[in-house]
């Protein structure tokens, strides 16, 4: 029977629930926690950029600002891309679905490599990672 794979995620946590055949309960199999994915800049930040500052100029930044928790969830949607392939090389499922807050399921998308997105075969975009998995279900029947 083929396996399915439903991971829903945002930018701090993610699981992955599985199913054999579309008609029945979703298992979960796996969780990720990001905690990181929902600092703020500053909790993040190590130190202030060095500041310069010319004759009669005001202080300048030396280097643009970079939106740290951007970065973490980005990273985060890299290790999932990652962990999703090499279960797809170990076959641990047959077909993926994605059900994933919008801008973290696009940086999701940016991730996953050639052959694991020959295997979704759909997209949810919503943030359903906080539900259980018989809300999951529920969601995704009514999808």
């Amino acid at each position: 029977m083929t396996k399915i794979w439903t991971l829903t995620a945002d930018g701090s946590r993610a699981r992955i629930f599985l199913t054999h055949g579309m008609e029945q309960d979703l298992e979960e199999v796996k969780s990720f926690v990001n905690p990181l994915g929902r600092a703020k800049d500053g909790e993040l930040r190590e130190d202030a950029q060095g500041r310069f500052a010319g004759k009669g100029e005001p202080m300048h930044s030396m280097a643009p600002r970079v939106d740290q928790p951007e970065k973490e969830r980005d990273e985060f949607a890299r290790m999932l891309g990652q962990y999703l392939g090499q279960a797809r090389m170990e076959q641990r499922y047959d077909k993926l679905r994605l059900a994933a807050a919008p801008k973290f399921l696009g940086m999701l998308r940016e991730h996953l490599d050639k052959e694991v997105q020959k295997l979704v075969f759909e997209e949810l975009n919503e943030d359903i990672s906080k539900l259980d998995a018989r809300q999951v279900q529920s969601r995704l029947a009514a999808h």
